[in-house]
């Protein structure tokens, strides 16, 4: 795992390995919020230097040939940080029965991995990326890492060739394996794409849209998210097993919005009350999609139904809005309809005209 989360096409491995029966679980260096973070039901392993450093001293006096021969390459290679991990992790693999260590990306985490190979007597195997063959951060410990593999996975038979040139490997000890690419499953040509817009805070209603997505169990619904926030929205999907139908773009600039409001479906923007009395005015987004003349799902509250025709649904009702939700989803000709109209009501009351009405109490 790196920073900000798993890799996507790592993420996507693990995916495909546990759901064909595969028992795996992730050993972390780093841990930090990211696009693709581990379900709740994905064993996960965090690092803990209070708890590396308080296992030394047992791990010495358990077997102290090994850990001092161990001790001594990793002062010889500057690898004392994965050494230690490895002394801490070693523990959760045992307690928790690892037969083979795995190894994504052949830097720290190859060298933590073989600490923990050599200490638990384990096969270990690594994936190698460019990074690694190019620009190793420690080719002295990489030397001794790959030694010890019992296979080393490459992506193309470039890197094939260049892992057999530069390192010395034998040509049996290289696996092609591809990397995984397909992402047309959640995001197909048939999926209806159901975008939201706004700052995570509790008034912009993110649990109840998640709600109605997770109400209807459709795998055709894909929802995206624009913004960021203080309210973990990321926390909410993972934990309603949404991870795989929620995509989070972040804070995005004008162009890549716009895009974005030409490539949904609909917008859904459930605004509500916030526990503290928060309120919304009309949201600018609801504006913004309409006038790209998409249909709207959003609720009676505050100004929104001065501005939204239909759809409407009342504050925090999940059931209205997943109701909403799949009708919307199921008629192509009722979406176009309420697209043509919202535009139509954004031309008339919503543009040029409004702000020289503004204008005019300038002179």
């Amino acid at each position: 795992m790196v920073k900000g989360g798993v890799p996507g096409f790592t993420y996507r491995e693990i995916d495909v390995l546990r759901r064909h029966s595969f028992e795996i679980a992730l050993f972390t260096l780093t841990y930090r919020e990211g696009p693709h973070m581990p379900p709740p039901d994905w064993p996960i392993f965090k690092p803990s230097a209070r708890k590396a450093l308080l296992v030394q001293i047992p791990r010495l006096l358990s077997c102290p040939g090994r850990y001092l021969s161990l001790l001594a390459t990793a002062l010889r290679t500057g690898t004392l940080r994965e050494f230690a991990l490895a002394m801490c992790f070693a523990g959760d693999m045992r307690k928790w029965g690892a037969s083979h260590i795995h190894c994504h990306f052949a830097d720290s985490k190859l060298y933590t991995g073989y600490y923990c190979a050599q200490w638990l007597g384990l096969p270990i195997t690594v994936t190698v990326h460019a990074y690694e063959i190019h620009r190793n951060p420690n080719p002295a410990m990489l030397a001794i890492a790959l030694a010890r593999c019992e296979k080393i996975v490459v992506q193309s038979e470039f890197n094939r060739n260049l892992v057999a040139r530069n390192f010395g490997v034998p040509a049996d000890r290289i696996a092609l394996i591809r990397a995984h690419g397909d992402i047309s499953g959640p995001q197909a040509a048939d999926s209806v794409r159901v975008l939201m817009v706004g700052e995570f805070r509790e008034k912009k209603g993110h649990e109840i849209l998640l709600s109605a997505v997770k109400k209807l169990e459709r795998g055709d619904i894909v929802v995206w998210l624009v913004g960021e926030g203080p309210l973990d929205v990321r926390s909410m999907a993972r934990e309603m097993g949404l991870q795989d139908r929620v995509v989070f773009m972040g804070m995005l600039g004008p162009g890549p919005l716009s895009a974005l409001y030409d490539s949904c479906d609909m917008l859904v923007q459930p605004s509500r009350t916030a526990s503290d009395g928060d309120m919304e005015g009309i949201p600018a987004v609801l504006m913004e999609a309409m006038s790209r003349a998409k249909p709207v799902i959003s609720t009676r509250h505050a100004g929104i139904p001065e501005l939204v025709e239909e759809i409407l649904v009342d504050e925090n009702d999940v059931d209205a809005l997943a109701d909403a939700i799949a009708k919307l989803a199921d008629d192509p000709d009722l979406r176009a309809r309420l697209g043509r109209r919202n535009a139509e009501i954004i031309k008339e009351s919503f543009s040029d005209a409004a702000v020289l009405e503004l204008g005019g109490l300038f002179s």
